[in-house]
């Protein structure tokens, strides 16, 4: 069933996907190709769905009879062997990373065209989480473009991260909307009295929302950040882009604005709220507070948990906070951010797909699998959150955590049936037009 699940969660979603990956261009040297692109593209896609880990433990999958069919049958395509894993690496290399941002893009319109989330939003706004990542550290120069980090020994090192964008949802989902490499692509030359200055979060973040308004121009967005945010050209641009915006309120971010806002709430009286566990939650509030010549608001939320744990947080925002706003801000706004580090950075690097590993950092390789990435974990959540594996299993298994329990094992069995299992005969069972697939709401 996991073959079954993979083949058909895509088929339904992305009926187009194969053509998609035909209209990738390829540049490498035309009379010595042997592999298509969609082969390619799903190749390296399965040594991030099955878990494999490393092109080197790539080199046994892929020589086996059984991937080689699951392969051709997965990109629609007749050849005599599948690919040595070398060989999508060599393509990714030279692939221009706008290819691949746009497969993404086209996967995520067509789940919004499908309303498929519409319930999962923050009010009549999709919530969307920005913050950055790490993915490769090296200890000597690995390109131009990377950045560069003094460590206490003296000591260089040598980085590349990613300004990633994602879709926050009400059911835990965490979806790639977009994102930017952080890297130092302009040239060190100073220019007068200017000192050149290395690419940062704050720098990148302009470029990935103007990519955001040009890819969705009329999405209602609602960003989520971190403290770094918290800053004048930060609410200008969500002004200007006509988006809302929760950042998270430090006292060491923006001191004279803390003042501010914990003066102002303290006049005003709390409101207090049990929840269905126990927790209680003390909210205050206040507004119209001025930031940078920006009008802003701010919200604090102080919980004691069940264990009698004592937790804090606080946050700006351009929502105007009251008592029926004030805990929607913060619970299914703020509190939310989160999720971008979890089910997201988390979950790729260090969870199933491994993303911490080097797969290969030449050229563009390295900014070319994590776009990888991000359509393999569009198609796990779709997976792990929709009822087809109830469909599949004729209602014996309720929800894809009753089939599998776990992420892992899921990865693991769905490793087997990609040497194993044959698509033809599944595929011809429930033509994938006439399924119908909800997500969990709880």
């Amino acid at each position: 069933m996991p073959l079954e699940l993979l083949v058909r969660t895509c088929n339904h979603f992305f009926p187009d996907f194969n053509r998609w990956l035909w209209r990738i261009p390829d540049h490498r040297n035309q009379e010595r190709i042997t592999y298509s692109v969609p082969e390619l593209i799903w190749e390296e896609s399965l040594m991030f769905l099955c878990g494999v880990g490393s092109r080197n433990a790539m080199v046994g999958d892929s020589s086996r009879v059984g991937f080689h069919a699951t392969l051709c049958g997965l990109a629609g395509v007749e050849s005599d062997a599948a690919p040595h894993p070398d060989t999508p690496y060599t393509f990714l290399q030279v692939l221009n990373p706008s290819h691949l941002i746009g497969l993404q893009r086209k996967m995520t319109r067509r789940l919004f065209r499908m309303r498929c989330f519409d319930q999962f939003r923050f009010g009549n706004e999709w919530l969307v989480a920005v913050d950055a990542t790490w993915l490769r550290t090296y200890d000597r120069k690995h390109c131009e473009r990377c950045l560069t980090q003094k460590q206490a020994d003296g000591s260089i090192r040598y980085m590349h991260a990613v300004l990633e964008a994602k879709l926050i949802l009400a059911n835990g989902m965490a979806i790639s909307l977009g994102s930017v490499p952080i890297e130092n692509a302009d040239s060190k030359k100073k220019r007068g009295k200017d000192k050149w200055k290395q690419d940062c979060e704050l720098k990148a973040f302009p470029r990935l929302a103007q990519k955001l308004k040009k890819a969705f121009p009329r999405l209602p967005i609602c960003l989520v950040m971190d403290s770094l945010y918290a800053c004048k050209p930060v609410m200008e641009l969500c002004a200007e882009m006509n988006w809302s915006y929760i950042a998270v309120l430090k006292e060491t971010r923006t001191s004279k604005l803390w003042e501010k806002a914990v003066t102002k709430a303290a006049r005003q009286d709390a409101f207090i709220q049990t929840q269905e566990d126990g927790t209680v939650q003390t909210f205050r509030w206040a507004t119209n507070l001025e930031h940078g010549g920006q009008t802003t608001h701010a919200v604090f939320c102080d919980e004691v948990d069940t264990d009698s744990e004592e937790h804090h947080w606080a946050w700006i925002t351009d929502h105007r906070p009251d008592q029926r706003t004030t805990p929607i801000i913060a619970n299914q706004g703020g509190r939310r951010r989160w999720k971008i580090e979890n089910e997201g950075f988390n979950e790729q690097k260090n969870g199933e797909i491994e993303l911490k590993h080097d797969y290969g950092s030449k050229k563009n390789a390295w900014y070319n699998d994590y776009l990888v990435v991000q359509v393999v974990h569009t198609l796990i959540q779709l997976m792990q959150f929709g009822d087809l594996v109830k469909k599949l299993s004729n209602g014996i298994h309720d929800s894809f955590s009753a089939a599998f329990k776990t992420l892992r094992a899921f990865v693991v069995q769905l490793r087997e049936s990609v040497q194993r299992d044959r698509l033809a005969p599944a595929l011809a069972a429930h033509p994938p037009e006439r399924i119908r697939v909800r997500f969990d709401t709880s």
